[in-house]
């Protein structure tokens, strides 16, 4: 009679016979050694994709042109003081008329002349040189007469649009006047007058000249001083020069400007 504990046994070494044998079916290499798995992790992304900053820009001068420039235009600055000869460029003198009808008048220029052409009545034709604005200033015009004996030639200083100016008439019969025009009454106020036996009449040459410093004023006539006076009243102190020819009712009237000299008194 076989004791129990031997057929435990038995029984226990037959099942472990039949496992490997079953290990040994499947394939498997006993001898083998396992491998670990490496697990394949997405990589992360740090950042988002930006555009890509552009480089600093650097200032270089252009780069000089092979072809020859052309010539550029001189630009001309108009003088403060000079001698206006009438035989250049005049876009710097401007003019309007006080009374007439500015169709009976020309005003032009003719080998160094400034020609007043008046052919009407009662034309007051003014000129200014648009530059400059003055507070001491001296005037000097050569004018010839080359029509009636009735006109006048006039100075003009420290004009402005808003308070007026002042005015050396002489006329071709031998009297002088000086106004100051106030634009706040409209008119021409008489400052002195007066007759002088310097003026060359009838179809003569004349140098007249005015001298403004500030409101005190002087008249000269062919180098002799005429008068000299102070106005306390108008006070126009700085502004624009220029000149003057006015008719009255003998026509024609015919003058020529030889020059008009600008200068520091």
């Amino acid at each position: 009679m076989q004791k129990p504990y031997l057929k435990f046994v038995l029984f226990a070494i037959a099942f472990v016979l039949l496992v490997g044998m079953a290990c040994n079916i499947g394939g498997t290499d006993p001898t083998a050694t396992s491998v670990p798995v490496v697990q394949q992790v997405e990589p992360e992304l740090i950042a988002t994709a930006t555009t890509p900053p552009l480089p600093t820009a650097t200032t270089a001068p252009l780069p000089t042109s092979t072809t020859a420039s052309m010539p550029t235009e001189e630009v001309f600055e108009a003088p403060a003081y000079y001698v206006e000869e009438f035989d250049g460029d005049l876009s710097s003198w401007s003019y309007f008329l006080m009374s007439g009808n500015e169709n009976l008048m020309d005003l032009y220029t003719d080998s160094g002349y400034l020609v007043f052409d008046l052919q009407g009545d009662y034309i007051w034709a003014y000129v200014l040189y648009d530059e400059y604005t003055y507070s001491n200033v001296r005037i000097d015009v050569l004018a010839e007469n080359r029509g009636k004996n009735s006109n006048n030639v006039s100075l003009i200083c420290n004009y402005t649009d808003r308070f007026g100016w002042y005015e050396f008439n002489i006329t071709n019969g031998g009297m002088y006047y000086i106004y100051a025009y106030s634009e706040t009454d409209g008119d021409y106020m008489l400052l002195g007058s007066g007759g002088s036996t310097n003026i060359n009449m009838g179809r003569d040459t004349n140098i007249y000249t005015a001298v403004c410093n500030e409101n005190q004023l002087a008249l000269y006539i062919n180098g002799y001083l005429e008068t000299d006076l102070v106005d306390n009243k108008y006070n126009l102190y700085e502004g624009q020069i220029g000149m003057s020819v006015s008719s009255f009712d003998v026509l024609p009237i015919l003058v020529m400007v030889d020059y008009f000299s600008i200068s520091y008194p």
